[in-house]
């Protein structure tokens, strides 16, 4: 085990990290088997693509639009106790769908509304569950910290979508949901276990959670590095979790493959990220960070294009791979690039809104996407995609705009990032091979 591994790892003995992370753990795979389910679910009740793209949507842009509100949450109250309520919160719809399935109810709006409850709890946990790091670890741990906080979530993707899909491909939904509304538990004990000498202690500011907002976009789009990390990750948003998410039609309308097929290819998305993430790490002494970011989009468009030529699923697999090692190079670089570039009074805030510009982008480019895999078939979807990064990437290495993300005009301090969920998955659409 290398030295620098082994320090990494020296946050596992403090006994608050250790609760946190594999409570997390626990609970991050039981949401995968929620998030492979729900699709299936709209999808066999309506057979419209439609429909589950509305799900996707009523998810994850509540969730992008009370990013300004938790945030504000987190720094005004202790955020062990807003976790707590934030999990029971989000423990609720998975409960609920449960009880919807079991008791009978086949309306796919109630699974829709479930959807939309579910993305206002992720909202207004996300930035309290990144910030908790800084309470749990000391300075000189931090970057430790939010790196295995990150690690932990691709490690869950790595297991519960491939085992989501098993679940609901045998037992069918009602047990996925239970599964998820189980794992709850597993965090929330961990958060109720957590013992302070003396628990961080929140400043009492005023709520102004639009008006930092409006302020930080302001600050960031007057910046050229970081208006330009925003436009990349808009695109990435857009195009490249969009089509992770939209595989689900090349699973079962042109392979066949199933729920589980499905589920097999969110796992190598997240198998991509942890398995690339130290060469990553490596890559960031050698090259700039434009460098970095213009492979990044190469590495996209090559997945797209695989998945589009794929002759069989198992190259289908290695294209979600590449995408995976995309997603994270192009989240590392970004994030990077605005941390060394942000003044440190306003950090956060800008952080939010590099946050919010991914997670809302994502539901717009699902309906656009899924609508055009209707019209069209899903193999022409992804060639479009992997056009389009390579357009993009060249438009903004030849016109100089990918140079600003190498400006370095702050200091870096190590800041929680929140590793941005799917939202859930578009259906397979009509269309047949």
């Amino acid at each position: 085990m290398s030295g620098s591994f082994r320090t990494a790892l020296e946050v596992f003995r403090i006994r608050n990290y250790r609760l946190f992370w594999f409570g997390g753990l626990i609970s991050n795979i039981g949401r995968w088997f929620q998030t492979v389910a729900v699709p299936i679910v709209v999808f066999d009740l309506t057979g419209s693509a439609a429909w589950v793209g509305l799900g996707g949507f009523a998810q994850i842009m509540p969730m992008a639009l009370m990013g300004p509100w938790g945030g504000a949450i987190a720094d005004r109250y202790q955020r062990r106790k807003v976790l707590l309520v934030t999990q029971l919160l989000q423990s609720l719809p998975a409960i609920g769908m449960a009880v919807l399935w079991f008791g009978g109810v086949r309306s796919a709006a109630a699974y829709v509304a479930m959807s939309v409850v579910v993305g206002v709890s992720a909202g207004l946990n996300l930035p309290a569950w990144q910030a908790i790091v800084a309470d749990l670890v000391p300075r000189e741990q931090m970057l430790s910290g939010i790196t295995l906080n990150s690690a932990q979530f691709n490690a869950s993707r790595m297991v519960g979508p491939a085992l989501g899909g098993a679940v609901v491909a045998v037992w069918g939904p009602g047990v996925a949901f239970v599964v998820n509304a189980v794992s709850y538990g597993a965090v929330l004990t961990g958060l109720a276990l957590m013992r302070f000498d003396v628990e961080p202690a929140r400043r009492l500011v005023p709520m102004r959670p639009i008006r930092d907002f409006v302020a930080a976009a302001t600050y960031a789009f007057a910046h050229r590095g970081i208006r330009t990390a925003l436009l990349a990750v808009t695109m990435i948003g857009f195009f490249g979790m969009s089509m992770q998410m939209l595989s689900v039609t090349v699973a079962e309308d042109v392979f066949d493959q199933g729920e589980r097929g499905f589920g097999y290819f969110l796992s190598f998305v997240g198998l991509g990220a942890v398995l690339s993430s130290p060469f990553i790490a490596g890559a960031a002494t050698r090259f700039k960070r434009s460098q970095i970011q213009s492979f990044a989009f190469l590495l996209y468009a090559a997945g797209s294009l695989v998945i589009a030529f794929s002759p069989v699923f198992a190259v289908v697999l290695v294209g979600g791979f590449m995408m995976g090692s995309a997603h994270l190079t192009s989240a590392s670089t970004l994030n990077t690039a605005i941390q060394l570039q942000v003044d440190e009074t306003i950090r956060a805030k800008v952080l939010a809104v590099y946050i919010t510009m991914m997670t809302a982008t994502n539901p717009v480019g699902q309906l656009l996407l899924g609508r055009l895999i209707d019209a069209t078939d899903p193999r022409f979807a992804y060639a479009v995609a992997g056009g389009m990064f390579i357009s993009i990437g060249m438009a903004l290495t030849i016109g100089g705009r990918l140079s600003g993300l190498d400006d370095e005009v702050g200091i870096y301090e190590p800041s929680a990032a929140a590793e941005v969920h799917p939202s859930t998955p578009a259906p397979p659409s009509s269309y047949r091979s």
